[in-house]
């Protein structure tokens, strides 16, 4: 073989092998663009929807990614439990702008638009992490067993820990922890009710799945009561008259007064795993059949075909 001809297949892989390294770049999404996004999981992608019910562009991720969250309504963060890393994207190029060395065994990602903070929860470590906006490791806590569903309140941090009794509760800014109050185990998903209540769902546990919500008093975290719903209540959304809440063991959507009356329930989707209001809907995803459906007054007005597993939702632009 001639030279010119080692030289030219040199060029050729080593072009190749460039190419192999470039970060993945993604169809952009228009700064003024309102949205709900499904992030699908069992085929990595997310498919971003627009106020008419269509699929106007969609995201095939390289990664196994298993959620994500908005920073700025502008980028998106995405992590995946079996990833060391957490990458953020902006939207309005879709092109990478960040990476976070997260290691594995990410569960949740929140961010707090108010503190331009991100906060990570870790099932393996049992830590929470605060970063900065640019992906700077600022704070990190070790909290309860396997720690997942996150929310800020009044300067403080709400922890459940999945496959623990507790709910820890940290200082926003510092991470310190405040309190610990006493839940069931495997709760999962969580609302603030009128700035008095904190409601909290979950799976249950083993044979035994949960079919309450229970009720605490933000004060003093003293449980109050109960509120019966579908199996498997781990989705929660609120607007200014009802919370509304998804059974993901019945494929039911709950609607719910402030003072814990149920209003309304209808059956959507199959093993839907949360729930969003996005203009003048209420959007549910349906995980095994892979579909989003927007919802008006308890009926199912749009059906939108996603990809494979839509596990969570993403807002920009939330009611009108």
């Amino acid at each position: 073989m001639s030279w010119k001809k080692i030289w030219t297949l040199f060029i050729l892989s080593f072009a190749m092998i460039l190419g192999g390294c470039q970060e993945a770049t993604y169809p952009a999404i228009p700064e003024t663009k309102d949205f709900v996004a499904s992030v699908n999981i069992q085929a990595p992608s997310i498919s971003f929807i627009n106020e008419q019910g269509k699929v106007f562009t969609t995201w095939k991720l390289e990664e196994g990614y298993t959620g994500a969250t908005l920073i700025h309504h502008q980028y998106v963060l995405l992590y995946g439990f079996q990833l060391k890393k957490a990458v953020v994207y902006n939207l309005s190029t879709g092109k990478q702008v960040y990476t976070i060395d997260t290691g594995l065994g990410v569960t949740n990602a929140i961010y707090d638009e108010k503190n331009k903070k991100i906060y990570l929860a870790n099932g393996k470590t049992n830590r929470v992490e605060i970063y900065n906006e640019h992906g700077k490791l600022l704070k990190d806590q070790k909290v309860g067993n396997y720690p997942m569903s996150m929310m800020l309140y009044n300067k403080q941090l709400y922890v459940i820990n999945y496959k623990d009794t507790t709910l820890s509760i940290l200082q926003v800014d510092t991470l310190k922890p405040v309190k610990n109050w006493t839940i069931e185990k495997s709760s999962n998903g969580m609302v603030i009710v009128e700035n008095k209540q904190l409601w909290i769902g979950g799976h249950g546990e083993g044979i035994k799945p949960n079919s309450t919500v229970d009720i605490f008093d933000l004060n003093n975290g003293k449980k109050m009561s109960q509120i019966k719903l579908p199996m498997m209540p781990v989705g929660f959304d609120k607007n200014d008259h009802k919370v509304y809440v998804i059974s993901h063991g019945d494929s039911a959507l709950s609607e719910v007064s402030f003072d814990g009356k149920v209003l309304r329930k209808t059956e959507v989707g199959a093993n839907p795993f949360t729930v969003n209001l996005f203009k003048d809907y209420v959007v549910v995803a349906g995980y095994d059949d892979h579909h989003v459906y927007f919802l008006q007054n308890g009926k199912i007005v749009k059906k939108i075909n996603v990809d494979k597993g839509p596990f969570q939702l993403l807002v920009r632009g939330k009611e009108e």
